[in-house]
């Protein structure tokens, strides 16, 4: 792809984990409303795929950035190729997420769903928010889950470290993003940027198919009550697009609703102790740019 700087009218949306599922149907109908979609993706000859789709289906421009969320040193590379790439960043959607049947570690040592459902996303927004910062109004979209209302918050065992189960580990993961969004929402009070969370349903993905151990019998137990992708999509896309929430953060959404967030752990001392504890795994400044400016 061209390494030259992008300067356009159009807003630029970033999507991770957007070859398949969820994030595939966002970024094909984002590029039909008119959207610069760039892919952020593993897998080039997926993502080069879906570039071409994109083009031939509506005509809309894309892009894609390589860069595999198990690995902080590409989450930075993939944030330095976007910036070097674009002057501005419209819509950012923490979409990419992963089911493990057992508990592995990445290159850094987290554990590998704490850190590509979550943690890489943390990171990966701090990266990008001077970039949503010259948006007219900056959006971040944090893929949570309502099985967050099941994940518990222990700072002690945030990797599951202590004992590891497939719905424990992930539903903790997606309840830190929704407490990642709360806070993160709170720090930016006074910006352009908003954030938001969302629950896209029961979806019927590969990835839910495939589920190991228990989750997998939930996953077909729920097939009844589960929807398509399209389906699963249109909250993000309607955070993405929508003038009715220009000015909404820190919630949680379902069904293209603001829906109440109920969870014990999800108070404003544990939000408070997680942003501590993930700015630290990863070495951020967490008063830079425009978290600076708004506090």
């Amino acid at each position: 792809m061209s390494n030259s700087r992008v300067s356009v009218k159009q807003p630029t949306c970033l999507i991770t984990g957007a070859t398949e599922g969820v994030g595939r149907v966002t970024a094909l109908e984002l590029a039909k409303r008119g959207f610069r979609v760039v892919l952020a993706a593993r897998d080039a000859q997926k993502a080069e795929a879906l570039r071409r789709e994109i083009r031939a289906s509506s005509g809309g421009e894309a892009d894609y950035v390589v860069g595999d969320l198990a690995s902080l040193r590409q989450v930075r590379e993939l944030a330095a190729t976007f910036r070097a790439r674009y002057d501005r960043l419209d819509v950012l959607v923490n979409n990419a997420g992963v089911f493990l049947a057992r508990r592995t570690e990445t290159e850094d040592g987290f554990e590998t769903t704490f850190q590509v459902n979550y943690l890489s996303h943390f990171l990966l927004t701090h990266l990008l928010l001077d970039a949503l910062e010259r948006s007219e109004q900056g959006r971040i979209i944090n893929l949570s889950s309502s099985v967050y209302s099941v994940g518990r918050f222990d700072a002690d065992n945030l990797q599951s470290e202590r004992k590891f189960s497939v719905l424990g580990t992930y539903s903790a993961s997606k309840l830190f993003m929704l407490m990642f969004t709360e806070e993160l929402a709170r720090r930016l009070a006074g910006t352009r940027i908003t954030a938001n969370a969302v629950h896209p349903g029961i979806v019927r993905t590969r990835m839910m198919l495939q589920a190991p151990g228990a989750f997998r019998i939930v996953s077909y137990l729920s097939l009844p009550f589960s929807v398509s992708a399209e389906k699963g999509a249109r909250t993000s896309i309607y955070l993405a697009t929508s003038r009715d929430v220009a000015g909404v953060s820190g919630r949680y959404f379902t069904g293209s609703k603001e829906t109440p967030a109920k969870s014990g752990a999800d108070t404003e001392g544990n939000r408070a102790r997680l942003w501590e504890l993930s700015a630290r795994a990863v070495n951020v400044d967490d008063v830079a740019g425009p978290l600076r400016r708004a506090s």
